[in-house]
């Protein structure tokens, strides 16, 4: 699969070359990413970099190439996308703009607050409809165990939760608000820091047009100092907001613990017939041959019969 928006740079290098130069990169040769997951590498003579790995896929392309479309750039700076392709072992690679800048890991209240006013800045941009920035599946933090969860509508996101709760545990129903753009995976990692004191955002796999409630969830579920700080520099939420944000968590966490796979046509045809179903009863073994009668001091035996699915065991 190849997604291309604009190749300035790419035409003296052919995807082959870019695949080969990607995956003979050693661990200390990476820009980005781990060695186990996604990898980032800066290409050589060119002011790009190719993300890469089996879990980069081209709907994470689509909502980068969204996101640098919508958003205001005196804000925030998404990179640009020039590519999205697979290889012949469906590993994805993102290539975008190289963005030169500072990941800081420790952050004063100064970068904190110009975080909360980038966010500030997302619930200004809104949709009519609910979903994936680029249109596709819905992934990330909040949509664990899933690869095809496309949603439509704000009945489809309540949905969702409230099948992995169980009766006494409530339901999650949002108020009426408008769908505004959340990333959902704010985290040091994802920010670069430039110099002009603007800020980079990148990792856009999860972003997408959703109740802002879904912004503060995906912070306060991480539960660590920056999602807190965080959390404390972008406000409060109401009392109604929180008590669906805890039912949110609880559905989390039930995902975590058990399996939700929804059964096929022919699974659900069988489940929901099953209770009507009589089954015979089995049949009755038959008697055994005499036996000589054996001393007292002998430890049991048994014997076994199969009728079918049935086994009957006979001790003598």
């Amino acid at each position: 699969m190849i997604l291309s928006f604009s190749l300035p740079c790419l035409r003296s290098q052919t995807l082959i070359s870019i695949i080969q130069y990607c995956r003979s990169r050693l661990e200390d040769q990476l820009l980005g990413g781990s060695w186990y997951g996604n990898r980032v590498v800066k290409l050589p003579d060119c002011d790009q970099v190719v993300k890469f790995g089996n879990w980069v896929l081209s709907h994470e392309a689509e909502n980068q190439r969204r996101a640098y479309e919508r958003v205001d750039a005196n804000f925030v700076t998404v990179p640009r996308v020039h590519e999205f392709f697979q290889d012949d072992g469906g590993w994805g690679y993102i290539v975008m703009d190289f963005i030169q800048g500072e990941i800081i890991n420790t952050l004063s209240d100064y970068h904190f607050q110009r975080l909360a006013n980038v966010l500030e800045h997302f619930s200004s941009i809104t949709d009519s409809a609910p979903g994936s920035l680029g249109g596709g599946s819905s992934m990330g933090l909040l949509w664990p165990d899933t690869n095809d969860l496309t949603i439509k509508s704000i009945k489809e996101v309540e949905e969702w939760f409230n099948s992995r709760l169980f009766p006494g545990q409530g339901e999650v129903r949002f108020k009426p608000s408008p769908f505004v753009l959340c990333h959902l995976d704010i985290a040091p990692r994802n920010i670069i820091w430039l110099h002009s004191e603007r800020i980079c955002l990148l990792d856009w796999a999860s972003a997408g047009f959703y109740p802002r409630l879904l912004e503060f969830a995906s912070q306060h579920y991480q539960e660590d100092h920056f999602s807190a700080k965080l959390l404390n520099t972008m406000g409060h939420i109401s009392e109604y907001d929180a008590e669906q944000q805890r039912r949110i968590f609880t559905a989390l966490y039930n995902t975590e613990r058990y399996s939700f796979r929804q059964r096929d046509t022919e699974e659900e045809a069988l489940y929901n017939t099953a209770s009507h179903i009589t089954l015979p009863s089995p049949p009755q073994p038959s008697p055994p041959p005499p036996r000589r009668r054996r001393p007292k001091a002998h430890k049991p035996c048994r014997r076994r019969w199969d009728f079918g699915c049935h086994t009957a065991f006979l001790y003598f």
